[in-house]
């Protein structure tokens, strides 16, 4: 079984702002239309069984989806692809959203993008939703690591933050996002303390030789087991992230440098994510 535990939804014309579009385009040397298709959506999926798919709620960087356009894609996928909510806390009404979004439209996880959308995420603002996700079985999957915007503080991407949610509330599921890059360390050991903290790969095979770091650094701390696949779909492919890491050993050839075992490669490609990130029933 293969699980792609991170791919968004996007309309870029209703979801982005013409500045993260600019900042976006920059930041990969030309232009690129963001927008996902259902038809192009599940084509890339086809190397996984099942999906995580979210948008992102983020006012202060330009990236706004609602959790009904969310809930929309996900059912349009026929089963594949399973849907988590987002919140801004800037917005008045966000815990309301988050009350809806999860009973109305049956979204089954949280994304969160602290910095995308300038909030500290131990602000003790946040406590009841982490309260009510513990309570619920609810993973929370969160942002951390650099970006392309300008206004995105990044004092709020740093994972260690993740280390101060987890000891307040030690059952909630956390997935910190794309090994939180570049502190792959901070990451790795916040994962390592708490049982239920995880960490996904997505977005960092294009940047081969820092993966390679990151991924032996994971070895050597013996905590390959909490790592989860993931895309970034539509930055990148699920094919395109496999592909990569079953080659990743190549450019080793003639050197003395270790070695990424096959065998863990494996693991991480074909992880049960969903059995480690869901209590009880699996959606």
């Amino acid at each position: 079984m293969i699980i792609d535990v991170h791919s968004h939804t996007i309309d870029a014309a209703r979801h982005l702002t013409p500045t993260f579009i600019a900042e976006a385009d920059r930041a990969r040397g030309f232009p690129v239309d963001l927008t996902v298709t259902r038809e192009a959506y599940l084509q890339a999926m086809a190397p996984v069984d099942r999906c995580i798919v979210f948008g992102m709620k983020a006012r202060l960087c330009g990236y706004y989806a609602s959790n009904d356009d969310v809930a929309a894609f996900a059912a349009a996928c026929g089963g594949k692809a399973i849907g988590f909510l987002s919140v801004d806390p800037a917005d008045p009404d966000w815990m309301e959203d988050f009350e809806r979004s999860r009973t109305d439209l049956g979204l089954k996880g949280i994304k969160l993008a602290p910095m995308y959308a300038g909030f500290d995420p131990t602000d003790r603002k946040l406590d009841p939703l982490y309260a009510r996700a513990e309570r619920l079985g609810m993973p929370v999957l969160f942002h951390f690591g650099t970006t392309f915007c300008a206004a995105a503080p990044l004092e709020y991407a740093r994972p260690g933050l993740a280390d101060v949610i987890a000891r307040r509330f030690p059952e909630l599921r956390i997935v910190i996002a794309h090994l939180g890059h570049p502190w792959e360390g901070e990451a790795l050991v916040t994962a390592r303390k708490h049982p239920h903290v995880y960490c996904d790969i997505s977005a960092l095979h294009y940047r081969p030789w820092q993966f390679y770091n990151s991924l032996v650094l994971a070895q050597e701390y013996r905590v390959t087991h909490k790592l989860l696949f993931g895309s970034d779909f539509p930055f990148t492919t699920p094919g395109a992230s496999i592909d990569a890491m079953r080659a990743m050993n190549e450019p080793l050839a003639g050197t003395h440098l270790p070695r990424i075992a096959q065998e863990t490669v494996e693991e991480i490609i074909h992880r049960d994510s969903l059995s480690l990130l869901f209590q009880g029933e699996l959606p």
